[in-house]
């Protein structure tokens, strides 16, 4: 074997081919779409309804919910 078989190594190896969770593709889809749905709704609610036109106020806790989101997306 050309690299040594150390524990190290191999944790390595088997977090780079199956990631920190683990998932199975389904789980994957369901992540990326519940994501996908959280980002648009942001845009669409804080960035385009609170701050563009400021036809709806919202209260602190979900326009900071939305600028976290976006920002950490």
């Amino acid at each position: 074997m050309l690299l040594p078989d150390w524990a190290v190594l191999n944790a390595i190896v088997e977090w780079l081919s199956h990631g920190l969770w683990d998932l199975t593709w389904w789980e994957i889809v369901l992540y990326t779409l519940v994501t996908t749905h959280i980002t648009i709704a942001s845009v669409t609610i804080y960035l385009h309804r609170h701050q563009a036109h400021r036809a709806m106020d919202l209260h602190a806790i979900p326009a900071h919910f939305f600028r976290f989101w976006l920002w950490i997306g």
